[in-house]
């Protein structure tokens, strides 16, 4: 069982590593007592502004809203065991269920995997990936930031899988993107992917990992070792 202390630390280190990694020139993220609000400046993976929000009363967080003068195009995060049914008869569909979940690095036992992982350092290298997903697996513009990290996996000398993880305050916060081609999956590349990213990140200082896992991906993160916190739900308001 969390602690409310732990469980609200960990939602506040993902909405941060959300923030750093979805960020524009101009976004910003606010903060109303028990929501925070994501305003991205501009469209970014089907949505403008993403609120989040955690042990606080529907009604309130709908004024809230209603106040910010949003575009239709932004989601509702309510980070809740149980389905939010409230927002039911405000017009929200579920667009997505997801996990909150957490790995306590200090304990974490590190188990190497005859897998070729690499991290991406050079602009040649994540344009070679790109070019080989056709899409921008890798984010040009932030390979040079020094908390984000870039790898992929790699089978007979070619690109199968790739992803990044953001470090902040000894915590790997954002461990996202994790995309294996569909000849490669089920062969544990993408375990190997994502127990690469936290080894290096534990010898860079990281204690523990917080992530948003969608349904897919949910089996792979228990067998690394992490816990579920608390379900999200990610809600869109119907047209």
């Amino acid at each position: 069982m969390w602690k409310k202390t732990e469980l609200k630390r960990a939602i506040d280190f993902f909405i941060q590593g959300e923030f750093y990694c979805s960020r524009q020139p101009t976004t910003q993220l606010y903060d109303y007592d028990s929501i925070k609000h994501l305003a991205l400046g501009t469209n970014v993976d089907g949505r403008t502004d993403e609120f989040f929000v955690y042990n606080s009363n529907p009604a309130h967080v709908i004024e809230i809203i209603n106040k910010q003068d949003t575009k239709e195009d932004y989601w509702l995060t309510v980070f809740s065991d149980e389905k939010p049914y409230s927002y039911d008869a405000e017009g929200y569909t579920i667009k997505s269920t997801e996990f909150l979940m957490m790995l306590n690095l200090d304990s974490w036992s590190i188990e190497t995997e005859k897998k070729i992982i690499k991290r991406v350092k050079t602009e040649e290298e994540a344009r070679r990936i790109n070019h080989f997903f056709d899409k921008a697996a890798i984010d040009l513009i932030k390979l040079d930031d020094p908390n984000l990290h870039f790898y992929v996996g790699e089978v007979n000398g070619h690109p199968a899988s790739y992803g990044r993880y953001l470090l902040l305050d000894k915590t790997v916060c954002f461990l996202s993107d994790v995309f294996t081609s569909k000849i490669h999956r089920g062969k544990g590349i993408a375990k190997a992917l994502c127990r690469k990213m936290l080894i290096d990140a534990k010898q860079e200082g990281a204690a523990k990992s917080v992530l948003a896992s969608r349904q897919t991906g949910h089996p792979l993160y228990l067998k690394l070792g992490y816990r579920d916190v608390t379900k999200m739900w990610v809600l869109k308001k119907q047209l």
